[in-house]
């Protein structure tokens, strides 16, 4: 089940923070996160937003968000699976219902910035039809890009 809620919720933060020990374990002790890669979660609240929470036996999962990034383009931040959790669909679920919510919302397009460390979300992304596109990197990390879809 997904379900709309705050992203400074108990569910939704204890997700982040173990989204944020993935990322670290993945690219080191020195990774900082910023606002820039990760927003705040003020930035899912108001018109063309969107926070969601997806739940497995009454556990929270996964969860993700989407917010304007520009005329016609919506972004899609903070996406995460549960290493328990996956392989089941989830992501694939949530990305879904994001789109969904994106089109509903009247964007053309989704972005989303993602690093190639992320395998799974990478293929995820890849399966889906994201592209990648010629956008500067928010980080000077050679392995972030930027992936977008036309809806």
């Amino acid at each position: 089940m997904i379900r709309s809620e705050a992203p400074n919720g108990d569910a939704s933060r204890a997700l982040f923070a173990e989204y944020m020990a993935l990322v670290r374990a993945r690219l080191g002790d020195d990774f900082r996160p910023s606002e820039d890669i990760f927003a705040t979660e003020g930035a899912f609240d108001g018109p063309g937003t969107a926070w969601l929470v997806l739940y497995e036996d009454g556990l929270p999962v996964a969860c993700g968000g989407l917010r304007p990034l520009g005329a016609g383009v919506g972004e899609i931040k903070r996406m995460f699976v549960t290493a328990a959790a996956r392989g089941r669909g989830h992501g694939r679920a949530l990305l879904a219902e994001l789109e969904r919510r994106a089109r509903e919302a009247r964007y053309d397009r989704v972005r989303l910035y993602t690093t190639e460390v992320l395998h799974e979300a990478r293929a995820l992304y890849d399966d889906a039809g994201y592209d990648r596109i010629d956008v500067p990197a928010v980080d000077d990390r050679a392995a972030d890009v930027w992936l977008e879809k036309r809806l």
